[in-house]
Formats: structure tokens, sequence, C-alpha cells
């Protein structure tokens, strides 16, 4: 068996499904169609299993292996300075968990209950990759944008899975509540004064007076460089003072000054420390 086959041998004894890869894609001649079911899983039992798998590997046209995203795990895709700022933010420290180099950045996986779908931070700028999704795993082939190979996906040396940083999963649940909120206001009469409120870790829509905190969240989007902190306290003092709920204003103020090109820690820990305040009320 090569490298490839070889590894895809140990992946699949962890309990992975796998795609052979062609470039950045699973390859066409062994997937034409790919699904959960549809891909390459289950120890190889007999000498013909094995057989079988070093072909799918050893064929020219496959370039790597990639692990489907099993659930309650999410994988940051760190491959822009963008993306690697934003992830040293929120994380605070450089979790040591099971890392993948790529010739771009880092692949990091973490162990995270409940986790079943990719999710976006910082209006797109890093990707944690979950469940119904696939990346390239070590030591597949890397190519550029140009179709030419320019490196391999290498282990790091700590393989263990560690839970997501307390600032990583806070950020991912208030991008989660900015989904969830665009998605049921969207699908909602406008003439019902409803909205959207935490209750048992789920959102419902609960009677409630009319919320409209757009101006607030214009605000923190227009206001000047070195005064976007303070707008962004005020504005989050005005929602609590008005008797908006944190779990209604949070992801909105979050996303305006996400807009604003503000830091998202430091936005985050600015309105929750407003709301932690006492009202003037």
């Amino acid at each position: 068996m090569n490298d490839l086959a070889l590894a895809a041998v140990g992946y699949l004894a962890e309990g992975f499904h796998l795609l052979a890869l062609h470039g950045k894609r699973p390859n066409p001649k062994y997937h034409e169609t790919w699904d959960w079911d549809n891909s390459i899983h289950g120890i190889p039992e007999s000498e013909d299993d094995e057989a079988a798998l070093a072909a799918v590997f050893a064929d020219p046209s496959t370039t790597g292996v990639a692990i489907l995203i099993p659930q309650h795990v999410l994988v940051a895709d760190i491959d822009t300075d963008a993306a690697a700022e934003l992830y040293l933010d929120l994380a605070g420290v450089v979790p040591e968990t099971r890392t993948a180099r790529t010739p771009n950045g880092l692949h990091v996986w973490f162990w995270a209950p409940g986790a079943d779908a990719s999710v976006w931070l910082g209006d797109r700028t890093l990707l944690f990759k979950g469940f119904g999704g696939y990346v390239a795993a070590p030591p597949s082939r890397h190519f550029d944008e140009k179709g030419e190979e320019d490196g391999v996906y290498m282990w790091m040396p700590d393989a263990r899975y560690e839970p997501l940083p307390k600032g990583i999963e806070d950020a991912i649940r208030d991008a989660r509540a900015v989904d969830g909120l665009q998605s049921a206001y969207a699908a909602t009469p406008r003439e019902k004064n409803l909205v959207l409120l935490m209750e048992n870790r789920r959102w419902a829509w609960k009677g409630y007076g009319v919320v409209d905190i757009t101006g607030l969240c214009k605000a923190i989007i227009d206001a000047p460089e070195g005064n976007q902190n303070n707008m962004i306290a005020w504005a989050a003092m005005q929602a609590r003072d008005e008797g908006v709920p944190y779990d209604l204003a949070m992801p909105q103020l979050l996303a305006a000054a996400l807009e604003g090109n503000h830091p998202e820690h430091r936005a985050r820990a600015t309105i929750k420390g407003a709301y932690k305040r006492r009202s003037r009320g």
C-alpha cells in the first residue's frame, strides 16, 4: 500500500467515513455522487478489501484522502491572515488539539457536542466545518488555484481532541442565533408583535412589544474609528434599558459591530458587560 492507502486504513480504524480526492474535489471516478452512506467506510476485513482500497488510493487520478466530518465535531479552516487573527482573538490562546498543517494554514479539530452543521464567523471570515462537509487529511497533496501542486497536508504532533474554547463557543452560538433570527423573521408576518427568545436553550416566538433596534445598530455601524467601542456600549445599554432581551439584542448588535469592522471578541464582551450593569430604569 502507498502512504495514502495506509493513512486511509488508519482513518477507517478510527471510524471515519472517507472520500478519495482529485485535487480538492471527490474523485469522480469513484464518487459520482457522495453522502454519508455513499463513501468509503468500514475496516477492511479481507485481502480483497485491502486490495480494493489500495487500488483506489494508488490510482494516479487520486491525489488525496478526505474525512467526512462526523456529528459533534467542528474543524476550523484557517487559511487567511484574517481568519487566523479572528481565531486567536476568540480562542485567547492557541488550543492544543488535533491539528493538521496545510500549505495555506491549519485545520484545527474540536470536540463540539451537539454540533451538526458548518458555521461561518466574522462575516464569512472564519469557517468551522461540520457534519455534511469534509476536509482533506494528511498525507493528501495540495494544489493552488492554478491546479499546481504546492505541498502536502501533515499532522502536527498532538492528536487529541479538545473542546471548543469558551470564546469560540460563544461566537458560534451567536452566529447560529443570527441565522435563526434572520430565517424566522423572513418567514413571519410583520403585523404580529413577536420576537424570538431563548427558553430552555431553544428559540421560540413569544408575544412582546414592538422591538426595533435598527437605529442603535446603525449608530454602531456609523461610529467613527476610535469611538466604536463606546458606541457599542451605549447602544447595548439603550437596548437593555428599553427592555430588549439580551438574547435578542446580542446577535443584532454584534452583527452591526462586525459590519463596522470592530473586533468581534471585544464587541461581544462590551455588549455582555452593558447588560450586566445596573439598569437606570
